[in-house]
């Protein structure tokens, strides 16, 4: 009985930790200075790819129907369509008066699902 309702605080304190890690882009975009610097988990649909083999950097953007954000990812671009769940830092590049010019996340390690 007691194994039992350890496991079930175990789960219960997962889910909440799981549940208040994800945000929506939406939320971001919305209070981007509150998500500056802070470790985030969004999921959504590749709708853009941009690489510059040259300089050997690439991002994608992500679309979860509330917002769209660039992602620096650490490894490989997923492809146009796929649907990914990402973690990582929220950094923004230029805000005025409260509205974000530049927001994207870079991902941790692998994160890409």
């Amino acid at each position: 009985m007691k194994q039992t309702f350890l496991l079930a605080i175990l789960v219960l304190f997962l889910c909440i930790l799981s549940c208040a890690a994800s945000v929506s882009i939406g939320e971001i975009k919305n209070s981007p200075q509150r998500f500056h610097d802070k470790n985030v988990t969004v999921a959504g649909t590749v709708d853009e790819t941009l690489t510059l083999p040259i300089l050997g950097v690439g991002v994608y953007q992500l679309n979860d129907g509330t917002g769209k954000i660039w992602v620096k990812p650490k490894n490989n671009i997923p492809e146009k369509g796929d649907r990914v769940h990402v973690t990582g830092t929220i950094k923004v590049g230029l805000a005025i008066s409260g509205r974000s010019f530049g927001l994207i996340l870079i991902e941790q390690e692998d994160d890409v699902k």
